[in-house]
């Protein structure tokens, strides 16, 4: 299209101030670490990134912004990962240790700059911070008298040793590579080596434990150049361990998840601990000695905590409690105190005496522990940390937003800056993969939300919460019935669930809803108490959806946003359909599909595809495959409901498209994209229909998350929201405010706008 400076646009260029919607916690952490004087703490997220706890800020900040990771990351979707581990040097609080999307960074400023101590082949090594093993560790240890000693150890690639702070790193050959735990699935599946630093009286012994998952405990005496079987006298030992500590007299303790056993070491030999002295066989997860007390505690999956004051010859089972500080984000109090509390890695303060960390399934928690009360209390300390995964933003004119994610539902924001108190559609563990709004109808919205936890928990009928507000999501209502898709068992609690959904403009009753796992899309015409499926001509049963995973931010199926009963669904030819491949449209609220244009809108489109209908303009249509590369990612754009396609020229390797209130003097409303103009990456915004673009941010408040999703204020010209992989949301607006590039560790940043020519 014609390219031209958005200037010549009535709406006029000014700073963009960027902040994050404050909605708190959310995501799993999976590990904690800490100096020997705690002065520098960092906790590993297990979607996006790890964070350090800012004492002047009181809160936790983001380490991995596009201010302080090296250059080469610095890209679109550069450095869209969880931690896999992050560390502090013991002996030197400064000096931070991260290994991330299959590299090891180094920082000697407490997280101001890191540099790449593995720029060279054979790295990047393979490993997954979101894998089931996340929660075992730490897969990095650093000496805590000697800063630059440390060994990192990978599921796949073994053990690695660097004495020189990463400037040179050598595998340690006499470690095995940990076994594939999971051989019936593809690719590598296993934990991690798992290190430690052995204590005796509180001292280091200057010996170096590792656990390689399938072949037990070895143990180095020369600082990690070698290794050799741990010394046992007798059967049994473990195999693998999840975590482990030591007490003052040298006993190690670790836990297995996969086994449900925990063990003592002593003397040479191995004792079992459970089933024994009132400690169950449980999934384990995590293991903590007292330094001051030798008290040990025990915690499995699920939180319930045993403490033992005897060395582990008997314990005792704690009650649990949780609590927020002041100025937590509220919501997490009624998820902290609910009977499944997930752990991560646990260990004691090295300050405070007898306070436990952890991180946890939705945040960072301690607890003061006591030596004669029978419970535990947690107590949240998770400000700062935003690491929900983004699935979708609904805002309807005249109404607040609605953020939606996995795992907690969706949030109703009547203040961007102010953390959230609840969320629906029931306050519990839910998935909300998207929202659907009914234009013309402002207070209606559905949505197909979705509990994850697909091999348990269905017992209480929630399983999906699908259904529809009548109030701009303040209470929710579930949908009567739930169909059952070609294929499917009437008693899968799951058969209709996650995938793509719907409302028709004006007709709120009219609603089409496709499915996860390719199952057939349906419609309804009564509001979800009966339902008929999408039947489109070619198709094959049983599997005639496009939408395979329930991970997937995939968004193909689209209400025209002015004419009711007019869907629109890109169908990318799912498996034994590929004849089915194109853009499909109903003008009778689904009873009839029609092959508007034949074959793939575009390239590569199977997965986290975006079709979006444009508001107030019928037949407006833009679809991206929200792909990072490849030979034609350019976006698309049709005007005459999908039958044609033209591609936008300078924009490409969208991650999606947003429309919001149209600027001062302009009909069309307001686009915006995160994607490349003119060969540059950023969010963007144009005021002409895509004629000329204006670069609104670079990494928004230093984001390097991938955005999965956009939406955009249909009240305020220029305000757009931006939702993330694993790090929620962030909005940005024009506003007066003292641009300038943004640093690390602040929590906005004040932008002056640029047009695609510059």
């Amino acid at each position: 299209m014609h390219a031209s400076a958005e200037t010549r646009n009535p709406a006029p260029a000014s700073t963009y101030l960027w902040k994050r919607v404050a909605v708190g916690g959310g995501g799993f952490i999976t590990g904690y670490d800490s100096d020997a004087r705690g002065l520098t703490r960092v906790v590993r997220a297990d979607v996006h990134g790890a964070y350090l706890w800012d004492e002047a800020q009181n809160r936790w900040v983001q380490l991995v912004t596009a201010a302080n990771m090296p250059a080469e990351f610095r890209i679109q979707r550069g450095m869209d990962a969880g931690a896999y581990e992050v560390v502090v040097a013991p002996s030197r609080p400064e000096r931070i240790y991260l290994a991330i999307k299959g590299h090891v960074l180094r920082s000697d400023d407490r997280g101001q700059s890191f540099v790449n101590t593995t720029a060279k082949p054979p790295f990047p090594l393979a490993f997954d911070a979101n894998s089931e093993f996340r929660n075992y560790g730490p897969f990095m240890a650093i000496s805590p008298d000697d800063p630059d000693l440390v060994l990192f150890g990978s599921p796949r690639d073994g053990l690695w040793r660097s004495g020189d702070g990463g400037g040179q790193w050598e595998p340690v050959q006499t470690v095995p590579a940990a076994q594939d735990l999971r051989p019936d699935q593809p690719g590598h599946q296993s934990p991690g080596i798992v290190l430690w630093f052995e204590r005796r009286d509180g001292r280091a012994t200057g010996r170096i434990w590792a656990m390689s998952a399938g072949h037990g405990l070895f143990v180095s005496a020369d600082g990690g150049r070698s290794f050799a079987p741990l010394p046992v006298q007798d059967e049994p030992r473990p195999l693998t361990l999840t975590q482990g500590d030591f007490a003052r007299d040298g006993s190690f303790f670790g836990v297995d998840w996969e086994t449900r056993r925990a063990w003592r070491y002593r003397t040479g030999a191995w004792t079992e601990l459970s089933e024994k002295g009132g400690l169950p066989a449980t999934p384990f997860a995590a293991v903590a000695v007292d330094p001051a007390s030798d008290q040990v505690f025990i915690f499995d999956q699920g939180g319930r905590t045993y403490r033992s004051g005897n060395g582990g010859e008997s314990w005792l089972r704690l009650y649990r409690s949780a609590r927020l500080e002041d100025g937590e984000p509220p919501w997490l109090e009624a998820i902290s105190n609910t009977s499944y509390f997930a752990m991560g890695r646990v260990r004691f303060d090295p300050v405070v005496p007898s306070r436990l960390w952890v991180g946890a399934g939705a945040g960072v928690f301690y607890a003061d522990t006591s030596t004669f009360l029978p419970r535990i209390q947690w107590t949240s300390r998770t400000r700062g940390i935003e690491e929900l995964v983004a699935t979708d933003i609904a805002q309807a004119p005249g109404r607040a937003p609605l953020f939606a994610f996995l795992d907690f539902g969706i949030h109703r924001k009547e203040d961007l800056d102010v953390f959230s108190t609840a969320y629906g559609p029931k306050p519990r563990f839910i998935a909300a993969q998207q929202l659907a709004l009914s234009d013309g109808k402002p207070d209606f919205v559905a949505t197909n939300a979705s509990d994850t936890r697909m091999f348990c928990c269905s017992e209480d009928g929630d399983s999906v919460l699908a259904g529809y507000s009548d109030d701009a999501g303040r209470n929710w209502l579930k949908f009567r019935s739930l169909p059952t898709p070609p294929g499917t068992d009437p008693k899968d609690p799951w058969r209709m669930s996650f995938g793509s959904i719907a409302a028709s403009a004006g007709n709120p009753d009219n609603i089409v809803w496709e499915p996860a796992f390719n199952r057939s899309p349906f419609y309804t015409l009564d509001r979800g108490r009966s339902w008929s499926r999408v039947v489109l001509p070619g198709e094959k049963l049983p599997t005639t959806g496009s939408h395979s995973g329930q991970w997937l931010p995939r968004k193909t199926l689209a209400a025209d946003r002015v004419r009711p009963g007019v869907f629109y669904l890109a169908h990318s030819g799912g498996p034994g359909n590929a004849q089915l491949a194109g853009l499909w449209r109903t003008r009778d609220g689904g009873a009839s599909w029609q092959n508007a244009h034949k074959g793939e809108i575009m390239p590569f489109s199977q997965h986290a595809a975006k079709l979006r209908a444009v508001p107030g303009q019928e037949g407006h249509l833009f679809f991206t495959s929200a792909l990072a590369g490849g030979p034609d990612a350019r976006l698309r754009r049709s005007i005459d409901g999908g039958a044609t396609w033209t591609r936008v020229t300078e924009v490409d390797r969208v991650d999606d498209i947003a429309f919001g209130k149209a600027a001062p003097g302009a009909s069309y409303p307001t686009l915006f994209v995160s994607g490349r103009v003119s060969g540059r990456y950023g969010i963007w915004r144009s005021t002409d229909e895509a004629r000329s673009w204006l670069q609104i941010a670079e990494f928004p408040i230093g984001s390097l998350d991938t955005v999965q999703v956009m939406g955009a204020d249909p009240d305020r010209f220029g305000r757009v929201y931006l939702g993330y992989m694993g790090s929620a949301f962030i909005y940005g607006e024009p506003a007066p405010c003292p641009a300038a590039p943004y640093k690390f560790p602040q929590q906005s940043e004040c932008y002056t706008p640029r047009d695609q020519a510059r």
